[in-house]
């Protein structure tokens, strides 16, 4: 895993091809040289090619994605059309994968960092949503329950009814 503590911005989900270390005194150093890429064909080549080079990158998976580049997978039980690029970097690169959030501190006290690595060998769309499911269930005031994260993007096909057997 990654100095993860080394890429962390907002929160979501991190990437990366090497080990995972500690220390949140790293996070003040690194944040702000932080990158921000394109939601197109050219962002996701910079993403691929900074995981090659070693660097963490870091993702929200519960955004709703474009037509043809997610799949339906159930989110606190509901089936949300979820994206498909964190496991396809993930395979294509072998970078380990980071679930972190930031937790918000009382009287803008700052923020407190949590990272939960993910311990399986194949991550798939449902496997990430448990991963930020858990995530949320540790502080769910803070998640943005605004979010429709049950939209149907226009044109993706209907979801398909999903079994846990």
């Amino acid at each position: 895993m990654a100095p993860a503590a080394e890429a962390w911005r907002d929160g979501g989900l991190q990437l990366h091809a090497n080990r995972l270390s500690g220390g949140g005194a790293r996070v003040s150093r690194v944040l702000g040289q932080a990158r921000v890429s394109p939601a197109n064909l050219r962002g996701v080549r910079t993403l691929y090619m900074a995981l090659q080079r070693g660097e963490c990158i870091a993702l929200l998976p519960d955004q709703a994605p474009q037509v043809g580049e997610g799949t339906w997978a159930d989110f606190f039980g509901k089936p949300a059309y979820t994206m498909t690029l964190v496991r396809r970097l993930q395979k294509q690169t072998g970078a380990a994968v980071v679930f972190m959030f930031a937790q918000r501190l009382p009287a803008g006290k700052g923020y407190r960092l949590h990272f939960e690595r993910f311990s399986g060998d194949d991550l798939d769309e449902r496997e990430m949503n448990r991963g930020v499911e858990n995530l949320i269930r540790r502080c769910p005031t803070q998640y943005l329950w605004s979010y429709n994260r049950y939209k149907v993007p226009a044109g993706a096909p209907k979801p398909v009814p999903q079994s846990d057997s």
